[in-house]
């Protein structure tokens, strides 16, 4: 993947963060928006994304209701039934449905996102760099090889 190691680094850790929110089927237009707009890699970008997938979001879920309870100050029990939020789902009342479900969501989403996108930039940002510095090495070590071979075999 080319691009800076700061660019894709960063469009990794932005995929990663906005894997995180509960708008699910908008992960990666988010994730694109925010990379183009802070020109990280589109395409670290969108692959960050699929930390939001069948695997994960049955942890994902249940971590940022609660984590988004506790910083709102509300107990999980005290939101509104399965029932009332069945009801709501089927005239999709997105309105209706942002109190009791997106808003601990979203809210909750917030520590999580930023810890592991940090520690995402972070690890991807190191690892990039040393991978080419490393490959950078072998390629001259090659180079040079190659060229004391041509000295010795010249008659």
């Amino acid at each position: 993947m080319g691009g800076s190691p700061h660019a894709v680094a960063a469009g990794l850790a932005i995929g990663l963060m906005s894997a995180w929110t509960p708008f699910f089927g908008f992960h990666i237009a988010m994730a694109l928006a925010i990379a183009f707009l802070l020109r990280a890699s589109l395409i670290a970008a969108t692959l960050g994304t699929a930390f939001s997938n069948p695997l994960t979001i049955p942890f994902i879920l249940p971590i940022t209701w609660q984590i988004g309870h506790e910083m709102l100050g509300r107990e999980p029990s005290a939101a509104t039934s399965t029932a009332d939020l069945l009801h709501l789902l089927e005239g999709f009342h997105v309105r209706e449905l942002w109190r009791p479900v997106f808003e601990p969501l979203a809210i909750g989403a917030l520590p999580p996102a930023i810890l592991t996108g940090l520690c995402c930039y972070i690890a991807t940002f190191v690892g990039i760099r040393r991978y080419r510095a490393a490959r950078r090495a072998n390629f001259v070590a090659r180079r040079e090889a190659a060229s004391t071979v041509d000295t010795q075999s010249a008659p």
